[in-house]
């Protein structure tokens, strides 16, 4: 009998920390929904009928008079901006006071994450955004839209071949696998036919690099575990293909318009960012 007035004073005490938790906008005088208990306004997005975009855009709609309002990813309190001209304080006039953005993953979830530009803060970020703002001018994109082009015709000719004045397909998986090989192609200097070859290795690999719906939602318990952010398989794909393809090219002189081609061309540079301090070759 003790135990379970032990069980049901535990179980009431956790509720009502639940419930001051979400009452957080509340009391800032902040408008919010009505999150449901643990999973917050998530909650139609885990049982899948709704997106996230749809989420934001109903919490958005929760106060169309005023500047901002709240709501909880999980048990995370978030604050969505309404206000054009409060956007613009904080993303440009007070940018440096809020440069972090949200890290949904840990930087320590995985080695190849450690170095993302997604994953790093404070002055980490700062170094390897001035690092590779210059790859990324509108010129040098320019410079890739060939290699763009050339899946876009593939892509064309792979329905074309078919001769049929009507063809059905799944929207998702075909422009799924077209961004595919667009990213095959001037990301990593690879070419591939993922409507042809529908299970290619770098479709395949790259369809499981982006399966991880499980560190977005519970990552502290995929670190305790010690679990990587990606399968052991698929960063050992992704190292050797980068690296192969770098010794290839830098063994043959071969130049292509792509971006490891970009960042070949920064990594002779030294890897200086704006301020000309150097930085560690990942």
């Amino acid at each position: 009998m003790l135990w379970m007035l032990i069980v049901i004073a535990l179980i009431a005490i956790g509720y009502l920390m639940l419930i001051r938790r979400y009452r957080y906008w509340i009391k800032r005088g902040v408008k919010q929904g009505n999150p449901a208990l643990i999973f917050g306004d998530n909650w139609g997005t885990i049982k899948q009928k709704q997106s996230f975009a749809d989420m934001v855009q109903m919490v958005y709609n929760i106060s169309p008079n005023s500047r901002y309002c709240g709501m909880y990813q999980f048990l995370k309190p978030t604050l969505i901006l309404r206000d054009p001209d409060l956007i613009k304080q904080i993303t440009v006039k007070d940018f440096a006071h809020f440069l972090n953005h949200q890290n949904l993953i840990p930087e320590d979830a995985d080695p190849l994450w450690s170095k993302n530009l997604f994953s790093l803060n404070n002055q980490k970020w700062r170094d390897m955004r001035s690092t590779l703002s210059p790859v990324f001018t509108s010129n040098k994109m320019k410079y890739m839209f060939s290699l763009i082009s050339q899946s876009g015709e593939q892509f064309a000719e792979h329905f074309l071949k078919q001769n049929k004045e009507i063809i059905t397909v799944e929207m998702k998986d075909t422009f799924t696998r077209f961004t595919n090989d667009v990213i095959a192609n001037t990301a990593f200097g690879i070419k591939c036919d993922s409507l042809g070859e529908r299970n290619n290795e770098f479709y395949l690999m790259g369809k499981e690099a982006t399966d991880f719906t499980g560190y977005f939602i519970i990552p502290q318990l995929f670190k305790f575990c010690d679990v990587t952010f990606f399968p052991k398989s698929v960063s050992n794909f992704f190292i050797q293909l980068v690296k192969e393809n770098i010794e290839s090219r830098e063994k043959h002189g071969i130049i292509r318009p792509d971006m490891i081609n970009l960042l070949l061309e920064a990594r002779k540079s030294g890897f200086k960012n704006e301020e000309s301090q150097p930085i560690q070759d990942t």
